[in-house]
């Protein structure tokens, strides 16, 4: 679209779609779809769309093919790498799913859950859970984030563990394409020999091959019980076989294990006045740790009220003590106390943003590499200059590190040339170890660059392949994840 009087017949024609009060335009954008939620992009969509239905959503896709419009799907605007930033030079129509925010359904019998793209992750727990059942994804921005959303970065979280990614607990979709058709993949079968994985193809690809629109999502028997503790490690490579012990004690039951380095700790104990530090001291390494219950019995309490899981975790760190693969620990005896443990890791993110603006990243390596990769990493962020910096946090039992260094205890703005050596560090460690740059929170724009030049080629060219065979005139999220 080249002028005023085609903008004008498009979005008279997106209101016809999806009404007046849905289709907004210049100043009547609202701020929380200019920014992302760290605040580092801004945005500059030609007019925000809030369709209520996929039937919508195929009459604005529609309506996008015929003009050439370019669309970035918008959820809860939690995503860290400014996958839904856009372009104002480009004239980008910002779809955003809010509105689609309804379960569908809830099959008890088959334990599945069919959600619209818009609904925000935190309620599908709560609808589960209503049902007697879980729905086991869970990370620090549940309360905002989309299934959508989550779904098209292929979301991790805490319980990765045991129930896999969000890929792992995508059972069937619901895409509309780039020419406005449906895909309807929505039956949630266990077995499916039909060709290509296109649930897959779709999980993970940010919006540049299709609009989720719905999922039938996996849900899970709920455990009767938790146990959950906090325990001091003396180091990564004590804290791996921690974990592998856990495991093999308890047949496979580990929920939860994540890393927690001592600026983590110390920032969530200065910063966050709605938890009790866990410890007198502050420790060097730490691990939340948490196991399920996988009877009734195990939920059983004595007298005291203290349950026989509880037990059965103490049991097992007592001979971790014996090993020397544990030093210390805080286990919660109530759920006021294992919510404590949880709300520390869950806010630990804004903690570090009262503190001030940090270098983030996300990245993985094979679990068995940790020790190495997270001793050359340590070794790169000291040489590179002082300040504050952590690189063993984040999601052990898969491998998923969040680093964060702020050169000088300064924003990493202030000191590009170090800011750059770190990001170089990344880098050379992911190559080193066969890792990947990004684990949990995709490409967006943040990793484009970066994306082309470690991506095996091979792999690379495939990619770009399928993006031009399914979005010929590269409407959908265009300038995302691939250059």
């Amino acid at each position: 679209m080249t002028g005023s009087a085609e903008v004008t017949k498009f979005t008279d024609r997106l209101i016809e779609i999806c009404g007046e009060s849905h289709v907004l335009t210049g100043d009547a954008i609202e701020p929380r779809y200019r920014r992302d939620w760290l605040g580092l992009y801004e945005s500059h969509p030609l007019c925000v769309v809030r369709p209520d239905s996929t039937r919508a959503v195929t009459a604005i896709m529609k309506a996008c093919a015929a003009t050439k419009t370019p669309v970035i799907p918008f959820g809860g605007n939690s995503g860290l790498t400014g996958a839904t930033i856009a372009d104002e030079a480009e004239g980008i129509l910002l779809m955003s799913l809010e509105r689609m925010n309804n379960v569908r359904t809830i099959d008890t019998d088959g334990q599945v859950m069919i959600a619209e793209a818009g609904c925000i992750i935190e309620n599908l727990n709560k609808a589960a859970d209503q049902a007697g059942l879980m729905f086991p994804l869970v990370f620090g921005a549940k309360g905002t984030a989309h299934i959508g959303g989550a779904l098209a970065t292929n979301a991790g979280g805490l319980n990765v563990i045991r129930y896999g990614n969000v890929r792992d607990l995508c059972m069937g979709l619901e895409v509309v394409t780039a020419s406005g058709e449906v895909m309807d993949l929505l039956p949630a079968l266990k077995k499916n020999n039909t060709g290509y994985d296109l649930i897959n193809l779709m999980v993970g690809s940010e919006g540049t091959l299709g609009i989720i629109t719905a999922a039938s999502l996996k849900l899970v028997p709920r455990p009767e019980a938790y146990a959950t503790a906090m325990v001091v490690v003396p180091d990564v490579s004590a804290a791996l076989k921690l974990m592998n012990f856990l495991q093999a004690r308890t047949a496979g039951r580990v929920e939860a294990f994540e890393l927690f380095g001592q600026l983590m700790y110390d920032l969530c104990v200065k910063y966050l006045d709605h938890i009790t530090a866990p410890f007198s001291y502050s420790p060097s390494l730490s691990v939340i740790v948490e196991i399920a219950a996988g009877s009734a019995e195990d939920a059983r309490a004595d007298a005291d009220g203290k349950l026989a899981l509880t037990e059965q975790l103490e049991e097992i760190l007592t001979e971790a003590f014996e090993t020397g693969i544990a030093q210390d620990a805080v286990v919660a005896y109530s759920e006021a106390q294992r919510r404590n443990l949880w709300t520390m890791r869950e806010d630990t993110l804004d903690a570090m943003q009262r503190h001030g603006n940090w270098l983030l990243s996300d990245v993985s390596f094979q679990v068995s590499d940790l020790p190495g990769a997270i001793a050359d990493l340590e070794a790169a962020f000291a040489a590179i200059a002082p300040g504050p910096f952590c690189i063993a946090f984040g999601h052990m039992g898969d491998g998923n590190l969040h680093s964060c260094a702020r050169p000088y205890d300064a924003d990493p703005k202030d000191h590009p040339e170090e800011a750059e050596a770190i990001k170089q560090a990344l880098q050379n460690a992911v190559v080193k170890w066969r890792g990947s740059i990004s684990a949990e929170h995709g490409i967006g724009t943040d990793k484009l660059e970066v994306m082309r030049e470690l991506k095996d080629p091979v792999a690379y060219n495939m990619l770009k392949t399928i993006k031009a065979a399914l979005d010929p005139d590269n409407l959908l999220n265009p300038g995302k994840l691939l250059m």
